[in-house]
């Protein structure tokens, strides 16, 4: 496991060149869909963790999850 390939939102959003709410847009049921986000947590793209007390997520986001979101935008600079 590389651990440089995944990354918190503000990271994905600074290495693709892109605002953080275009990245975080990405992960609200609401604008997607709860469909496509289960799909891409199944696919291990992408997690999450909502603490006991809370129904913030916290994310976790894969370089291949922002390729597939941003397939024009990859400006991944560590490998």
């Amino acid at each position: 496991m590389d651990i440089n390939k995944y990354m918190t939102i503000s990271e994905a959003a600074h290495r693709w060149g892109i605002p953080t709410n275009t990245v975080k847009n990405k992960l609200k049921p609401s604008v997607v869909g709860e469909d496509k986000i289960n799909k891409m947590v199944e696919k291990r793209l992408i997690k999450y963790f909502i603490h006991p007390n809370s129904k913030r997520r916290d994310w976790i986001i894969s370089d291949d999850a922002m390729r597939e979101w941003f397939p024009n935008n990859d400006k991944t600079f560590l490998k």
